[in-house]
């Protein structure tokens, strides 16, 4: 399927008391490693999609942003805005592939996520 949804990231900002949260309420599998700059657990629920766990920044809104998988993230972007929507981070590199993340009209925030052309 097009367009599906790719990956479900949890913002948080306990890390450790989300992760035995989550642990004990759904038995998820959570790892990663922690340290003072950037804490991202990864989040196994056995079945796709997967996802991941932030210790968000300070003062940054906190909540749940899933990702679409997209074959262009540039041409998506414009029709976010061509039907009302606005764009919150644009296209960024994470290795070969790309990120970005959008506002509906609503105010809905979700991302997209692009993988490289092989």
């Amino acid at each position: 399927m097009k367009n599906r949804f790719n990956w479900v990231e949890i913002r948080v900002g306990d890390l450790e008391k989300s992760k035995n949260f989550y642990k004990s309420l759904f038995d998820w599998k959570i790892s990663g490693d922690q340290n003072k700059d950037y804490d991202y657990w990864l989040v196994d629920t056995g079945e796709e999609p997967r996802g991941g766990m932030w210790r968000f920044p300070e003062g940054k809104p906190l909540g749940v942003l899933v990702y679409i998988l997209v074959d262009n993230i540039d041409k998506t972007l414009e029709n976010v805005v061509k039907m009302g929507g606005r764009i919150i981070a644009p296209k960024s590199k994470e290795g070969e592939n790309a990120m970005a993340t959008f506002a509906d009209p609503d105010g809905n925030l979700f991302g997209l996520y692009e993988r490289a052309k092989t």
